[in-house]
């Protein structure tokens, strides 16, 4: 039997819009920093973002975690960028659940093609349901390329604390504008966005082989149970291992238990996500819409295809 490691406790489940939204955001600002050079060094963004549930690159539990976050983000002109966002989740007993720090580069390779790359320190807080001991920190790098259909992004990542993991997440989207419907006065538009998750899958295998007393020969074997705790099965527990007397004149057997842990590359989510998107001077506002469905689930996964309904506003100056 196999059994969620990672997934089956709540794993970090707001680390993953940093890791996938960090980027773009900052290449984005990179632009305008080019064309400004001359006036400023560089920008600072303020923003707040409210969504009725929390996932982790697809992945959710049975009980649903609506968040509030609030974050700042300093860009210089030359690319270099650092951000802080702390979440606060609904109905928790602490106050900040979690704290990101980030910093980064974004910079462009050819006009079409950007790329980023960033380290993040996750923070949890003393109560928090968040799980923080196996996602502490994160490596991620992205291209994105812009070839006139579509705007295509592949980001890898890195995610290592006490278990490592690696995420790949392949996005396509394409900004349409809206603005004749405003007499052009402000920038609106959607920006529909189709993405596919893969990564890996820890969990822990547990094999155990009987042996005859006389011959010393395997009779008999499997794969058991799993320890819900990732150690080794308590010896002292029905089926936990615990070997036979050899001696024994009755016949007797000796069982020896064995845990590995396994950890396999799968895709893990679908989804499609449509953000309409509203720059009123400074500020843009971004309600969303996200639809989310995981696939490939192994034992012990709670996750489900579900509806997330998000709103983000920002200033910058």
């Amino acid at each position: 039997m196999k059994k969620l490691k990672t997934y089956k406790r709540l794993l970090g489940l707001l680390l993953a819009p940093t890791l996938l939204f960090a980027a773009p955001a900052a290449s984005a600002q990179t632009d305008a920093a080019s064309d400004s050079v001359k006036v400023k060094e560089g920008w600072w963004t303020i923003g707040a973002e409210v969504s009725n549930n929390s996932s982790f690159f697809g992945r959710n539990t049975a009980t649903r975690y609506p968040y509030a976050a609030a974050s700042l983000t300093y860009l210089h002109r030359t690319g270099i960028w650092a951000s802080v966002t702390s979440y606060q989740l609904f109905n928790t007993e602490t106050y900040i659940d979690e704290t990101d720090l980030s910093m980064g580069y974004s910079f462009k390779i050819r006009d079409l093609v950007e790329a980023n790359v960033s380290y993040s320190r996750f923070i949890f807080g003393k109560n928090t349901p968040l799980v923080n001991a196996f996602t502490s920190n994160a490596l991620s790098a992205k291209a994105a390329l812009d070839w006139g259909i579509l705007y295509t992004g592949l980001t890898s990542s890195y995610v290592f604390g006490d278990n490592n993991d690696i995420f790949a997440v392949l996005e396509n989207s394409r900004f349409v504008p809206l603005n004749p419907l405003w007499d052009g006065r402000h920038v609106v538009g959607l920006d529909p966005k189709v993405t596919i998750t893969a990564g890996t899958q820890r969990f822990y295998e547990t094999h155990t082989t009987t042996y005859q007393n006389k011959s010393g020969l395997p009779t008999s074997g499997g794969t058991t149970g799993s320890d819900p705790l990732g150690g080794v099965l308590d010896p002292l527990k029905p089926g936990g291992g615990k070997p036979k007397d050899p001696n024994n004149s009755n016949g007797g057997t000796t069982t020896t238990t064995s845990t590995t842990s396994v950890s396999r590359f799968n895709v893990l989510n679908y989804e499609l996500k449509l953000p309409v998107v509203i720059y009123l001077g400074n500020f843009e506002l971004e309600p969303a819409y996200k639809y989310s469905i995981p696939v490939n689930k192994i034992e012990g996964d709670e996750s489900e295809a579900q509806s997330f309904y998000s709103f983000n506003i920002s200033y910058t100056f």
